[in-house]
């Protein structure tokens, strides 16, 4: 199976995904070309254990929550001028249970997640292309740009301290860079910044409010066969600010996460993949966090 058959199973943009899809930084192959007019059809599980509130964007000290999160995600690719493009949909599910430290207080919340819509474009290095030209079709480097938007959808009471739902609309542009070493070898590296609206129903009537959140992901991935991918990975994220009805809650990130993920294509349009992150570095009231996902993602 050559790198491009497999390649179908990998996908347009997106990643790691909790109840907020956008919180996370993408996968290691999450921007190598695929050909015109594919469908990829994405099943994921995570699993995320923090100290933290469900939304990883904003910290809550004095909080270890357990989240499982399935999560269905569509994606298909076109092209436009010439040049790779597609969008996507994420629609997550939710069951979270979350425990006030030192104590035996625990609360439980579940339902629909966030959904979150991404637009995807090559800048560069990612032609559009049909399957027959897709197969010979020599890898390069490439620039590409996306915009995600998630809306509050989720499940959401505002007298309520945990919340599968943000009630806040959230933008997310990106720019990411790819370049190849040799023909197994790949350099992934993705910048973005989440701009947030205001949450006007924060923990009853309050308004909440944050500042942009930037962050920058990398992915050093090698082809261990023709069927599978290795990846090392890390992800920063810095800023972040909130405001609770006009005070600043003095909380901005500077967090470190590094991880491992991976990919074992079963046919040429079929995969599975991991991926594992942990907090290495942080400011001292910045919530831990330990996150897992596994999803099967299929092609057509």
């Amino acid at each position: 199976m050559s790198k491009h058959h497999a390649a179908f199973a990998t996908a347009l943009a997106g990643g790691l995904i909790l109840a907020s899809p956008s919180a996370f930084a993408q996968g290691a192959r999450d921007w190598e070309n695929v050909p015109v007019d594919t469908n990829i059809l994405f099943l994921y599980y995570t699993y995320s254990n923090t100290e933290a509130s469900v939304d990883p964007s904003l910290p809550i000290e004095g909080v270890s929550v357990d989240a499982h999160v399935p999560i269905a995600r569509y994606a298909r690719s076109f092209g436009i001028a010439g040049q790779a493009a597609g969008v996507q949909l994420i629609v997550p599910y939710g069951f979270v249970t979350a425990r006030l430290d030192g104590t035996n207080l625990q609360t439980y919340s579940e339902g629909l997640g966030d959904v979150n819509a991404v637009f995807v474009m090559n800048i560069a290095g990612a032609p559009a292309l049909t399957r027959r030209e897709f197969a010979t079709w020599q890898p390069n480097a490439y620039l590409t740009g996306s915009i995600g938007v998630t809306a509050p959808t989720g499940a959401y009471d505002a007298e309520s301290l945990l919340n599968i739902g943000k009630n806040r609309w959230m933008v997310k542009p990106q720019l990411s860079y790819g370049k190849y070493f040799g023909p197994r070898t790949l350099l992934a590296v993705n910048g973005n910044v989440q701009l947030f609206g205001a949450n006007d129903e924060y923990r009853g009537d309050g308004r909440l409010q944050q500042k942009a959140l930037f962050g920058i992901d990398g992915h050093l991935s090698h082809d261990v066969s023709d069927r599978a991918w290795l990846s090392l990975d890390a992800v920063y994220a810095h800023g972040g600010t909130t405001k609770v009805d006009g005070v600043g809650q003095d909380n901005r990130q500077q967090t470190l996460r590094l991880g491992a993920s991976g990919s074992v294509s079963l046919d040429r349009a079929t995969a599975i993949n991991l991926a594992f992150t942990r907090s290495v570095a942080k400011k001292d009231y910045t919530p831990s966090a330990t996150t897992f996902s596994v999803n099967l993602n299929r092609a057509f």
